[in-house]
């Protein structure tokens, strides 16, 4: 073979090499970037308390939860609990010679905040966070609120739960959940704040 056909032949396959290498694409920043191991997420979520304009509570709460490097998977779920077991007093009548007598007997009931949190990468700075609170709490009611049944004080609770699945960059504060207790006319707030540890 000659010297001119023999460079002709590895011209060629140069050629086919090159025409079948895959094309190498680099995404833009922060576009379709999924973190190739899982991340730290930071929560901070507070529950504000208002009556009126006026804020009377406000707990902060700290939970980290692991973020899941696919974008259609969540990191393991993260849950706290806090709170304490709260005597409520069970009051029943009962009828005797000398009329009705109440007997009041007392059982535990769970008072407190209960939060899960999970999340997925979307790009390097965004996540996608689930974010489930469950709230409940003994109610110290005023004397024109209080309620009764044959001259006993009647108990009251609240409970509140919100279920949500947010969209936060790195550092970013919002405030997903405002909710009127239709029975007392508080407010309650929820708030969340994301950092990712690096």
């Amino acid at each position: 073979m000659s010297i001119v056909k023999r460079l002709f032949a590895v011209l060629v396959v140069a050629l086919l090499v090159v025409s079948v290498r895959p094309e190498i694409t680099h995404a833009a920043p922060g576009q379709n970037f999924q973190p190739s191991i899982p991340v730290t997420l930071k929560l901070t979520v507070v529950i504000s308390r208002f009556n009126g304009e006026k804020k009377v509570g406000s707990l902060p709460f700290l939970i980290m939860a692991v973020s899941g490097s696919a974008p259609d998977r969540d990191g393991e779920q993260t849950q706290l609990q806090t709170g304490a077991r709260v005597p409520v007093p069970q009051t029943t009548f009962t009828q005797g010679g000398a009329g009705t007598t109440p007997q009041t007997s007392y059982s535990y009931q769970q008072f407190g905040t209960n939060i899960t949190a999970s999340g997925r990468g979307i790009d390097a700075n965004t996540f996608s966070v689930g974010l489930t609170v469950t709230d409940s709490q003994l109610l110290s009611d005023s004397p024109e609120q209080a309620q009764y049944a044959q001259g006993v004080r009647l108990p009251r609770y609240q409970s509140f739960t919100s279920s949500n699945r947010l969209i936060l960059r790195d550092g970013q504060t919002v405030q997903y959940t405002a909710a009127t207790d239709k029975t007392s006319g508080e407010v309650i707030k929820l708030d969340v704040t994301l950092n990712v540890i690096k």
